[in-house]
């Protein structure tokens, strides 16, 4: 099953997101996400959080008091955090993350670090980004001498291999704290397997297909 939390901060036009909006089993706004879910012209299954960067909090009459989950502000989760954990409880294992981008610079580490954990979202869609979880094999189109960057999540070295990029990554041991930043597509399509540990992959908004 497959579900999707919006949460706040800039979000990706709706052209973006759409497909993934319209096949998905459920829908969770985070806070402020219920704002950027109405301006997508869609209604939450569930909407979770302290509430306290709500633009419109007219928007919340209009929905079952059983979809509305409220906690308070002085907690020991985010609200993302607790849309992810209410998710992983209820059986999802394919969770999206639209929204995010901008903003504070510690709520956009603390998404960041969503992705080590052993539980965590396999995509992220910024107003400006894409970003995949790669964990085992991804395949993703791109535009030719698009930018691409890789960062190591999780616990494990990362060991893998690479089709499609100018500078491959067939050989490396990259630890915590390494990275591979602008690298660039050949083909129209990269390939990324896996040989150890797990990958956050970065391609902007525009350059995929």
């Amino acid at each position: 099953m497959t579900g999707i939390i919006v949460t706040g901060g800039e979000a990706p036009a709706f052209s973006r997101v759409e497909e993934y909006l319209q096949q998905c089993d459920f829908i969770i706004a985070a806070d402020s996400g219920l704002d950027t879910l109405a301006g997508y012209g869609y209604k939450p299954d569930l909407v979770m959080g302290d509430m306290d960067s709500l633009q419109d909090s007219t928007l919340l009459s209009e929905l079952p008091s059983d979809k509305i989950l409220k906690f308070p502000k002085d907690k020991d989760f985010t609200d993302t955090e607790l849309a992810l954990n209410y998710l992983h409880e209820k059986g999802y294992r394919d969770i999206y993350l639209i929204g995010g981008g901008g903003g504070r610079l510690d709520h956009t580490i603390a998404l960041y670090s969503l992705f080590s954990r052993e539980m965590s979202p396999l995509m992220w869609v910024t107003q400006k980004e894409k970003i995949f979880l790669v964990k085992e094999h991804i395949s993703v189109k791109i535009k030719k001498n698009s930018m691409i960057s890789f960062f190591p999540v999780g616990k494990k070295n990362c060991k893998m291999t690479s089709r499609g990029l100018k500078w491959e990554l067939n050989g490396l041991n990259w630890e915590i704290g390494d990275s591979g930043i602008s690298n660039r597509a050949l083909e129209e399509t990269i390939d990324i397997n896996m040989l150890s540990g797990k990958l956050m992959m970065i391609i902007p908004i525009g350059e995929d297909y």
